[in-house]
């Protein structure tokens, strides 16, 4: 992804679109807001702005009175620096557009209790989609962590339309954090509308007293725009093969440099528990490759989504969650594993306080999962390492 030059640089990046779904909120004329505002890749002393605009539209008419609609935006993002940490901003974009305001606030030092949102596989049924939405702007979290495919067709233009409209009063204000799903499809669209970390497809971030390692185990490779075969990335060799020992020395060397840190979380779409039966083969590869990890390392907890329920799972010291109940059709669980602790065929978020060590209490991360009615079905707290 394109790198920023400075603060008062604004890259502009042309998209062109077909489809039928109607641009998200804002006015259909060329030059609006169509898209955001929203905050990304905030630190103590830094956070990006981006926007979309509408750059015009064109429409095809065919029998039957059957319309076409191609529509061209282009991408907007700068970058705020010299910020003090732990302080709450007011932002405008452009002066005068309507609706072009939000806040956001820095991340705090390591001394500071913060709490975060954790969910997953958003792309579909949007009406549920929504309501979650509600329900975690009502936790108000430092951030929102997704763990993959928040869309159901990454190199479809109107299912991000979608996505950005449904999530738009949530992340004009609230730093948003996705990995990659498959349904993702390593489209260029994910790249140029999120502003992430390092390569964007494997990054960290600190929060706080908390670590996040962000991971996309397909790579470019064999990103493809349908649901690749569960646990299958795990078979292919060649420069796969190559990605993945790259991706693990990344996250090797990423754990070792925060041997210290109280709290470490990582995230990535495939879980290695499932109680999928199908799923089951794939899960067991997964958990090959990052289990000892993870162990060894005492990770606090591992959070994934691609199955379309909830589950928590304990193994070897580490706490396992799958979060796949943002809008996407609910799986039956028909398989859950000796490590599962809960499992529940529910739409949901989890909601993620952190309390850092101090002079006389310990650091602890505590969670509760929430259904869509705000009914809290699980909740459980892990110490800091």
């Amino acid at each position: 992804m394109r790198r920023l030059l400075s603060a008062a640089v604004v890259l502009l990046f042309l998209w062109v679109v077909l489809g039928g779904a109607a641009s998200a909120n804002g006015p259909e004329a060329a030059g609006g807001v169509v898209m955001g505002p929203y905050v990304q890749n905030v630190t103590q002393t830094e956070a990006t702005i981006c926007w979309g605009t509408l750059d015009g539209q064109a429409s095809a008419f065919g029998p039957e009175g059957s319309e076409i609609t191609a529509r061209a935006y282009r991408h907007h993002e700068v970058r705020l620096r010299n910020l003090k940490a732990d302080t709450e901003y007011r932002y405008n974009i452009p002066p005068g557009e309507p609706d072009s305001s939000g806040t956001f606030r820095t991340a705090p030092d390591a001394s500071t209790p913060f709490s975060f949102v954790v969910l997953g596989d958003t792309r579909s049924r949007h009406e549920v989609h929504r309501r979650i939405v509600q329900g975690v702007m009502g936790q108000n979290p430092a951030f929102v962590l997704n763990t993959g495919d928040l869309v159901s067709s990454g190199r479809r233009m109107e299912d991000w339309e979608a996505f950005f409209d449904i999530t738009s009063d949530l992340i004009r204000s609230i730093p948003y954090y996705p990995v990659l799903g498959n349904h993702e499809g390593d489209s260029t669209y994910y790249f140029d509308f999120f502003s992430l970390p390092g390569d964007e497809r494997n990054y960290s971030f600190d929060w706080g007293a908390a670590h996040f390692i962000c991971l996309d185990p397909e790579g470019p490779e064999i990103g493809s725009p349908q649901a690749f075969p569960y646990g299958e990335m795990l078979r292919i060799g060649g420069t796969h093969e190559e990605y993945l020992q790259k991706m693990m020395a990344f996250l090797r060397a990423d754990l070792e440099e925060h041997a210290q840190t109280p709290l470490i979380f990582v995230a990535f779409h495939y879980p290695p528990y499932t109680a999928k039966s199908s799923r089951v083969e794939g899960a067991e590869q997964v958990r090959e490759l990052f289990g000892p990890i993870f162990a060894v390392h005492r990770v606090t907890a591992v959070l994934n989504g691609h199955d379309h329920y909830y589950m928590r799972a304990q193994a070897d010291g580490v706490t396992y969650v799958i979060t796949g109940g943002g809008g996407a059709p609910l799986y039956v669980p028909d398989a859950p594993p000796p490590e599962a602790v809960k499992v529940a065929k529910i739409e949901h978020f989890v909601r993620v306080d952190i309390r850092p060590p101090g002079e006389n209490l310990p650091g602890v991360a505590t969670f509760t999962t929430y259904d869509i009615e705000g009914n809290v079905i699980d909740s459980w707290e892990t110490p800091a390492r």
